[in-house]
């Protein structure tokens, strides 16, 4: 993981940059096999299009050579090997990538995108991993930070949209009927925008996926304030009805059973989902 972060670290300021369009990082099909997904299947006949948002490292950013890196996108090139594809990775904002699905325009979303009821009745989602919201504070925690009820009344910095976003306006809702102070949401373009809020005391807080904090905090000056909010498990996104979707499940399985997946967590330090790993278009059975 000090591996990692430490790479991530060299290239900071490309990670920060807003994903806005094709910044794709590629690789090529291998040859002794056949695709399983022909071209009724997939947005380019013989390549598995990804859409992901580059912006939060070390799980998915830009390195200084312009490429797009990180664990997911690890995880997405050897999913596109297993299917016998090239994979080819495109960098788009958040909120424009389950469109893109839906239309065709790639064919699975690979960014860390939370499994909900509501996502999974307009997509089919795939899940494979579990995250919670963490909400970081400068060091020393001058605020006193140390729980969900101690964010009541707090200026808080998050990405938007997003499941971050969402978690904190659900927070709001219960620290208004129980008659708490609300918290004040920042949102913010980037992950990057929100911490640098956070560092300049325009926010007591900055929300963010668990498995990133030691990103942001690795200079000394951040720490972690309240941690394991609303876990929950992350998903592949793809078209509903989608073949690509099945097959990526099998060969996700796969990769659980042979130990690439557990290695591939435990290398970035990322919990994995215990359940079927398989195509889902509605609420996860416990």
């Amino acid at each position: 993981m000090r591996r990692i972060l430490a790479a991530a670290a060299a290239t900071a300021l490309a990670a920060t940059l807003t994903a806005c369009g094709p910044g794709s990082d590629d690789t090529a099909a291998p040859t002794d096999c056949t695709p399983t997904l022909g071209s009724s299947d997939l947005a380019e006949e013989g390549t598995l299009t990804i859409a992901t948002n580059a912006t939060l490292p070390p799980m998915q950013y830009v390195d200084e050579s312009g490429k797009v890196v990180g664990m997911r996108v690890d995880l997405g090139k050897e999913i596109a090997n297993r299917l016998c594809l090239r994979a080819d990775f495109v960098n788009i904002e958040f909120d424009a990538q389950i469109p893109g699905v839906q239309s065709g325009r790639w064919d699975m979303i690979d960014t860390g995108m939370f499994y909900t009821p509501a996502r999974a009745e307009t997509i089919s989602l795939v899940p494979y991993e579990v995250q919670a919201v963490s909400v970081s504070v400068p060091a020393g925690n001058p605020e006193s930070i140390s729980s969900v009820d101690d964010l009541a009344g707090k200026t808080i910095a998050v990405e938007a949209p997003g499941y971050e976003f969402d978690t904190l306006n659900a927070l709001n809702e219960t620290f208004s009927a129980a008659g708490k102070p609300t918290m004040n949401v920042q949102t913010f373009k980037t992950n990057a925008d929100a911490y640098q809020a956070l560092s300049a005391g325009q926010a007591d807080g900055a929300a963010i996926v668990s498995s990133v904090t030691s990103f942001y905090q690795k200079d000394g000056r951040f720490e972690t304030g309240v941690d394991g909010i609303n876990n929950s498990p992350l998903a592949l996104g793809f078209s509903q009805g989608s073949k690509t979707a099945v097959e990526v499940a099998r060969v996700l399985t796969d990769m659980r059973a042979d130990g690439y997946l557990p290695a591939l967590f435990e290398e970035y330090g990322v919990d994995g989902y215990d359940g079927d790993i398989s195509v889902s278009t509605g609420p996860l059975q416990p």
